[in-house]
């Protein structure tokens, strides 16, 4: 019975964030500092950096 009350609040709790992602990441970025480390952390990803270096360098 726990188990199945943990997945049903689970279930629940993924729908909530799935509806409300897009608030929630605007949220975040909203931090200053969350945004500086985010673009450092993208910028350590290969495959993102050189796609970004190419768009704008078009």
């Amino acid at each position: 019975m726990n188990k199945f009350v943990y997945f049903v609040l689970m279930f629940i709790g993924s729908i909530v964030v799935y509806r409300c992602r897009y608030r929630i990441v605007n949220t975040i970025l909203r931090v200053r500092l969350l945004q500086q480390w985010l673009v450092r952390f993208a910028m350590n990803i290969p495959l993102v950096r050189n796609t970004i270096i190419s768009q704008v360098f078009r």
